[in-house]
């Protein structure tokens, strides 16, 4: 089922945005370490087989992988009918099954990463410190470091990690097997590192900016749009077990429990924590805590298990039942469009604008439509060859250089500063930079539009009138594209 998702679909806009880690490689990004990458240009073959299918067969073998980790998981906690349950909880869990399991996101990586690492400590902690434990630990070391090549929130995996040595197994401190797996963390790390040296630590900067408190009064909406979002992607029965797993083993009702469960408490308490605090002044995403729930699952199937030992418990059944309602709907309305958003959400932007559907739909047809028209202009002389698409953000930058100029000759720049542009101020200088009295391509939409008269930093002589291309949704249209060239560039950014 995931894979026929994740063929089915157009990429997201943070998908795009990824492709473009493998159409330029380099040791990091401005947003995210490079493992997301280079996972796409793995599974597709450096960019050979370039379809949405294969962007995202990282992500649906991340999936997989996932869910054979959370029985593994589970079975070392107790048994393999706990096992059972927390693989059947990942897969009922929005974010596991969809999220990670479909979309390519740096969170499909750094996810098989961390349970792996999460199953190596597991094996390693809880008994005497011989060869088979340091291999162990060395390894999931290694695990940690490849985790921490995805994302910077693997960070709360090794606190979880310290704080457990600290609290619980002080003799690891004895060891030279942990000074080892730190050194080996760390030149794992190492390509990030030298990145943003060369960078003045943009990516740093601009995450730490993200989640730094600020003095600001408690925003309701923030949180509450954080809280809904947590409980909709961990699913909402998933949530309820791992809250009634938490409270049964801080009271210690929940018995037969091995010493080093404590693990996973302390490497996905504080990571879901964090963006809960953050959300109450901040804006956050509920992804971005995702791992911390993933953690906590094999908690919630350890204490269903100390209640029950039936293969499918109701609790497992309604879960279930939740992604599979979910998925339904939100196939029928990205293909239908069926529920009106437009009636019960202002269009802030123009048609199309209230329905976020839409961000996986009509890029196909963009696609078809834009290729045959440029190449229209370009054969009667009305438009150099190959001249470049101009946006104005980072998305929808991405989606252009994915659905309009791949394998076309074509490329996409972006005008805007890096907070703005991300990536693309990076992508502009393989291309050269803005060329003085050069022609390009401008595409907005009416879901996201910006006249390209306000592009900053640049100014072109001309801005001819837009062809339109209309994106239908079961004949009906749902939003449209403008398509303008821009002629004779006078001024750039210096």
């Amino acid at each position: 089922m995931r894979a026929l998702l994740a063929a089915g679909f157009c990429l997201g806009n943070d998908e795009a945005y990824y492709y473009t880690y493998a159409l330029y490689p380099a040791l990091s990004h401005f947003d995210h370490p490079p493992m997301v990458g280079w996972a796409i240009q793995l599974f597709s073959l450096n960019l050979t087989l370039g379809s949405e299918f294969f962007i995202r067969l990282a992500a649906v073998g991340a999936g997989t992988a996932n869910t054979w980790l959370m029985y593994c998981i589970g079975k070392q906690l107790r048994d393999e009918l706990t096992g059972w349950y927390a693989a059947l909880l990942y897969t009922a869990s929005t974010y596991g099954f969809i999220i990670i399991g479909v979309f390519i996101l740096p969170d499909a990586p750094q996810s098989v990463f961390w349970l792996a690492a999460i199953l190596l400590l597991l094996k390693a902690f809880g008994g005497e410190i011989d060869a088979i434990a340091k291999r162990r630990f060395l390894l999931a070391s290694v695990m940690m470091g490849f985790a921490f090549l995805s994302k910077y929130t693997t960070a709360y995996l090794w606190l979880g990690m310290m704080i457990y040595i600290l609290a619980y197994d002080r003799k690891w401190l004895r060891t030279q097997a942990f000074y080892l797996a730190h050194l080996l963390m760390a030149l794992l790390f190492l390509p990030v590192l030298v990145w943003n040296a060369q960078n003045n630590f943009v990516s740093f900067l601009f995450h730490s900016a993200r989640v730094e408190p600020v003095p600001a009064i408690f925003t309701p909406d923030y949180f509450l749009t954080e809280v809904l979002g947590e409980a909709l992607y961990t699913n909402p029965v998933n949530l309820v077990l791992i809250i009634l797993a938490l409270v049964a083993l801080v009271s210690r009702k929940l018995k037969t429990v091995k010493p080093e469960t404590r693990l996973l408490v302390w490497s996905g308490l504080p990571l879901v924590v964090t963006f809960l605090l953050v959300s109450v002044s901040r804006r956050t995403l509920p992804h971005w805590n995702g791992a911390g729930y993933l953690t906590l699952l094999p908690l919630a199937a350890l204490w269903l298990r100390s209640r029950t030992a039936v293969k499918m418990p109701v609790a497992i059944k309604s879960s279930l039942a939740f992604i599979t309602l979910l998925i339904s709907l939100s196939v029928a309305q990205v293909m239908t469009g069926f529920f009106p958003f437009e009636k019960y959400i202002r269009e802030s932007k123009g048609k199309g604008s209230a329905d976020y559907s839409l961000e996986v739909y009509g890029w196909r047809q963009l696609r078809k439509e834009f290729i045959p028209l440029a190449v229209k202009y370009e054969k009667s002389g009305l438009m150099p060859v190959n001249s470049p698409i101009v946006s104005y953000r980072w998305f929808p930058a991405a989606n252009f250089s994915y659905y309009a100029a791949r394998g076309t000759g074509r490329y996409v720049m972006a005008a805007g500063d890096t907070s703005a542009i991300h990536k693309y101020a990076w992508i502009n200088e393989v291309h050269g930079g803005f060329r003085l009295n050069s022609d390009a391509w401008y595409i907005t939409s009416s879901r996201d539009f910006c006249d390209p008269g306000t592009l900053p930093n640049i100014y072109f002589e001309k801005i001819l009138p837009p062809d339109t291309i209309n994106i239908l949704r079961m004949g009906n249209k749902a939003y449209s594209f403008y398509v303008y060239r821009l002629m004779n560039l006078q001024s750039k950014r210096q």
